[in-house]
């Protein structure tokens, strides 16, 4: 018997690839083969493996995830030892629950500033613990847009009217 098992992943998909926020994942599928498959283990590039439950229809749980790309290997054994595999890449990113930080430097880093122009140039920074994609500001009193720059940003030529102008 020279045949290699046939396996397939079914779940969470069927394709080659897979993104997820979750840092673990269950998989599952099937495995085929002339001369009937013994067992079914999996290993992942991040670390960690372990046999699979059943062979001709089969279900892994609670895979742990390292962040970025983890190559998990699915293999399946017949009675001859050939080996048949299904490859899964699955891309963890954790999910974004922090909100960026913005702050103000010039034409100043106080919270209230007086003018008696009829515009103004805002300067700046932004942080985030993934990253900060856009900067966008907006007057209480009209107007709004997207600041030059992302974490070092700009803005120039705010309008303002008489009065108070809250800018965000």
């Amino acid at each position: 018997d020279t045949t290699k098992p046939i396996v397939s992943i079914t779940s969470p998909t069927s394709g080659s690839t897979y993104e997820t926020d979750s840092s673990s994942i269950n998989l599952s599928g099937s495995a085929s083969d002339n001369k009937g498959v013994t067992q079914v283990v999996w290993s992942n590039s991040q670390g960690g493996s372990d046999v699979a439950s059943g062979t001709t229809s089969w279900s892994i749980t609670d895979v742990d995830l390292a962040e970025g790309a983890n190559v998990i290997t699915v293999t399946a054994t017949d009675a001859a030892g050939n080996e048949g595999n299904r490859v899964l890449t699955v891309t963890y990113t954790p999910a974004d629950t922090v909100d960026p930080i913005v702050s103000i430097s010039s034409p100043t880093s106080s919270s209230t500033y007086e003018t008696g122009s009829s515009s103004i140039d805002l300067q700046g920074s932004a942080s985030d613990n993934v990253a900060v994609s856009k900067v966008t500001w907006a007057n209480s009193r009209g107007g709004s847009g997207t600041a030059s720059g992302t974490t070092s940003w700009s803005i120039s030529g705010i309008a303002l009217s008489d009065g108070d102008n809250v800018l965000t």
